[in-house]
């Protein structure tokens, strides 16, 4: 278990008391608070970082059930992965009969 209960160590924190420790942990690093979010801004980020690797590993390691909702609500086009995409195309080969 990654993160255990502090009072019951056999069983994971809970949702508030985690959010309570991010809330926290922004307001001491003197991160400024994202809008409208609390985790979301920080699996968003995770996830685009993780875009050049295999979409089902992310999602396991990320916790989604499915790949839907990694791809449209987490994954977000970013200019340093989208240059690449323009910038390095692969030659087509034509197929030989």
């Amino acid at each position: 278990m990654l993160f255990p209960s502090p009072r019951r160590p056999d069983q994971p924190v809970s949702k508030d008391l985690a959010s309570a420790c991010l809330e926290r942990a922004e307001v001491l690093a003197k991160v400024p608070k994202q809008d409208r979010s609390l985790w979301h801004a920080y699996r968003r980020k995770w996830a685009t970082e993780r875009k050049h690797l295999p979409d089902v590993d992310v999602a396991q390691a990320g916790g989604w059930a499915d790949l839907r909702s990694l791809k449209t609500a987490y994954q977000h086009a970013d200019n340093a992965t989208l240059y690449p995409v323009v910038s390095e195309p692969t030659e087509l080969r034509e197929a030989q009969a």
